[in-house]
């Protein structure tokens, strides 16, 4: 093999593995941080107009709030700084999970004894309305409800078995099929189950929402 080749080869070898996947992957656990919340959200919910002028905060990139018509109304935080497995411990507040945007995907956290139990609302088809910092929104649709047992419920390492499709897989293996999908919306909390509440996990995944033209069938 001539030197030119070689080098080529080098350079095309340091381009792929530049453009590699991070491989700082895992799980947060959203199973209960704190007592059942009795009243979650038990007030009629604003409509979407309103909601956004509740969440708005002028940060155009910052996502602030959550919303799927007649389930939630949620406002969204972002994780601190250096604290990859933060999840915000107050009602009806949902927590960005900043290790999904460098997949390219949207992953959002809330604990199941918290704003998480309305994710168990939700259902596939539903519209769910991301609301940034400027007031903008993108709305995006349910294309699958997902459900997995943790192997060790309180590890953001564990492995899990898949609750619907049957089979076993690592962390990495459900981040890559979740977070690691580029454009896709995430929400995870856990499922409660043998007296834990961090038995299983929830992923409600959806799609950018693209309305068909008027007219079509």
């Amino acid at each position: 093999m001539n030197r030119n080749r070689l080098l080529l080869l080098l350079l095309v070898l340091a381009l792929f593995l530049s453009g590699a996947r991070p491989a700082a992957t895992f799980l947060p656990v959203t199973g209960a941080a704190t007592a059942p919340v009795a009243d979650l959200q038990t007030a009629p919910l604003p409509d979407l107009a309103a909601f956004i002028r509740q969440v708005a905060n002028g940060q155009p990139q910052q996502v602030t709030g959550l919303y799927v018509e007649d389930v939630l109304a949620l406002p969204v935080i972002q994780q601190p700084s250096g604290q990859p497995a933060y999840v915000s411990t107050a009602p009806e507040t949902v927590t960005q999970f900043g290790a999904a945007s460098d997949f390219g995907s949207l992953g959002l956290l809330a604990h199941n004894t918290l704003a998480g139990a309305h994710f168990f609302d939700i259902r596939v088809g539903d519209l769910i309305v991301v609301i940034y910092g400027d007031g903008h929104t993108r709305s995006y649709q349910v294309t699958a409800l997902r459900r997995f047992q943790a192997v060790n419920p309180n590890s953001p390492y564990s492995n899990f078995i898949d609750l619907d499709r049957g089979g076993a897989l690592t962390y990495s293996d459900l981040f890559y099929q979740t977070y690691g999908v580029a454009g896709q919306l995430v929400l995870q909390t856990c499922i409660a189950a043998e007296g834990n509440d961090s038995w299983g996990r929830l992923f409600v995944l959806a799609w950018p929402y693209v309305p068909e033209p008027a007219g079509a069938r």
